[in-house]
């Protein structure tokens, strides 16, 4: 489209003109000039260069004129299929591909860099090149989600959506929710819902459910119903707290060994309440919700650690090294 034009500068200001103006449907030249910043006269200029390659844009005069595309005219962009822009709001392929996104984001990016031309190609690829979003989590990948495409899908249709859920607890519920956006969190997905709203019943308020946790989903005839003037990113900031802020109500106190100090230090940070110094090595308070969680995060670090209180974590992780051993035993 911008091939005549050898400065990339403008004619990424001819792609962004060409874009808001999509967008906007008419827009006055003050507010291009802003939005782009060069002047009034520049974006006069780029228009008539515009018009002189074939584009339909023309200007209106009086109160309510300003500057236009032709009614119906789409540039290449216009070719994203709603698939396709979906996987640009998600952004990352991982993250598109748990979703069952497929190539969608591959897609979605071609068609850009096909209607912005060699200057967003070549930025593209520096940026590849030079930045690396990883959204896992240390020391593990994202947790198994199967059902997420069919959560995924009753979302974008906005159907009501019957699950089979255990809870944190480990306990199976069925549950019927309204589906109201998913959010991706260091390698873990959780789905904001809300139960249906019924008559003479308090309004339910959003919740958090952890996707990983869902075993069955069922896309239901029932539309969802979505708060007037539901914001996920606000919604998300309320809720996240349940998960950040949870109190944890099980204090463990471990021995490091002085070798492993800083390795141990950084594999538990998050669990840290305090440090002590002792006998070469460190004394750690950790915190956890219970003894499982606990067991799950210190049975790998061996002998690298001693759990010294409660007795109970002491307990649980030497049946869980036996199990281990008998596992690997020798006949």
């Amino acid at each position: 489209m911008f091939s005549r034009y050898r400065d990339p500068v403008r004619a990424d200001r001819l792609l962004s003109l060409i874009l808001l103006l999509q967008a906007h449907g008419r827009l006055p030249a003050t507010t291009l000039a802003e939005r782009l910043e060069v002047s009034v006269r520049t974006v006069l200029r780029d228009v008539e260069a515009l018009g002189m390659a074939g584009i339909p844009v023309y200007t209106e005069r009086g109160r309510t004129g300003g500057i236009r595309l032709l009614e119906g005219y789409r540039s290449g962009l216009g070719g994203l299929s709603q698939t396709e822009a979906t996987s640009l709001a998600v952004g990352q392929r991982r993250l598109t591909a748990d979703l069952g996104l497929g190539d969608a984001l591959d897609a979605a990016i071609e068609k850009l860099l096909g209607a912005g031309g060699h200057a967003l190609r070549s930025g593209l690829e520096h940026g590849r090149g030079t930045v690396l979003v990883d959204v896992d989590p240390w020391l593990r990948s994202g947790e198994s989600v199967p059902l997420l495409p069919a959560i995924h899908d009753g979302i974008t249709r906005g159907r009501r959506l019957d699950l089979r859920y255990r809870d944190g607890d480990d306990r199976p519920r069925e549950l019927t929710v309204d589906p109201l956006g998913l959010v991706a969190k260091a390698g873990v997905w959780y789905l904001v819902a809300r139960e249906p709203v019924r008559e003479a019943s308090p309004t339910p308020e959003p919740r958090l459910l952890r996707v990983s946790r869902v075993q069955s989903c069922e896309v239901g005839p029932q539309p969802a119903t979505r708060p007037e003037g539901f914001d996920l990113a606000s919604a998300w900031a309320r809720l996240r707290g349940t998960v950040e802020h949870r109190r944890r109500e099980l204090t463990v106190t471990v021995t490091v060994a002085p070798a492993a100090s800083g390795m141990v230090r950084r594999l538990l940070a998050t669990k840290i309440r305090s440090d002590e110094p002792a006998h070469g090595g460190s004394v750690l308070r950790l915190s956890f919700a219970a003894v499982g969680e606990a067991v799950g995060s210190l049975l790998g670090l061996g002998t690298r650690i001693e759990v010294v209180d409660p007795p109970a974590v002491r307990a649980a992780l030497r049946t869980a090294a036996h199990e281990v051993a008998q596992l690997y035993r020798e006949d």
